[in-house]
This record gives structure tokens, C-alpha cells and sequence, in this order.
């Protein structure tokens, strides 16, 4: 029993200081904040592209719907590595288009 108390308590206390994003002390923590915040970013994401849908004809859905698609398809290939996937990339972009978004959604106001 005290074992398990004592997993349990490693393990929230390094979840704690892995969700210190302001003062990441590690790789890990790093690579976790990113991806918190790419979570976050890709939320929104949504949320923008589902405001700006509602906001437009049809045909200018079909229009966006194209652009987004094959905007994922530039992240995708832009953000792909031999190693993997980079994070930090797809957030910055993911931002980007976001920032992208909310332009669209300022002009249809």
C-alpha cells in the first residue's frame, strides 16, 4: 500500500512541475508545454474556422474549406522531419493561421 501512495505521490508532483509552462526546467517539460499549447492553438483553430463558416455563403465555403485544406497539407509537409513531427512548427503555423482567421472574421464584421 505505502508503495502505491508513493507512485502516485511521484506522479502528480512531477505532473506539477510539468505543467509549469513559464519556467519549463527540462526537455520534457518543453516538449510538453509545446504541445499544450499547440492543443490550444488547434482549439481555437476550430472555433475560428467553425465562426468564419457560419459568416459565408456557400460558395465561399467551399472556398475556405479548399484553403484550409490544403493549408494542412503545407503544415503537414512544412512541419514533417525524418524524426517525426515539430511541434514548435506546427504551433507557430497553426498561430499563423490562426492570426489568418481572425483577419477573415474582422473583414466579414
Amino acid at each position: 500500500m505505502k508503495k502505491i501512495i508513493l507512485l502516485l505521490s511521484t506522479a502528480l508532483s512531477s505532473s506539477a512541475f510539468a505543467d509549469n509552462c513559464e519556467q519549463a526546467r527540462n526537455t520534457y517539460d518543453d516538449v510538453y508545454c509545446t504541445n499544450k499549447l499547440y492543443a490550444s492553438a488547434d482549439a481555437e483553430l476550430n472555433k475560428n474556422y467553425q465562426a468564419l463558416r457560419g459568416k459565408l455563403s456557400e460558395n465561399q465555403k467551399k472556398i475556405l474549406k479548399k484553403s484550409q485544406l490544403a493549408w494542412i497539407r503545407e503544415r503537414d509537409a512544412q512541419c514533417t522531419t525524418d524524426t517525426g513531427i515539430d511541434v514548435q512548427c506546427r504551433l507557430s503555423t497553426t498561430q499563423e493561421r490562426n492570426n489568418w482567421l481572425r483577419e477573415r472574421l474582422r473583414e466579414c464584421a
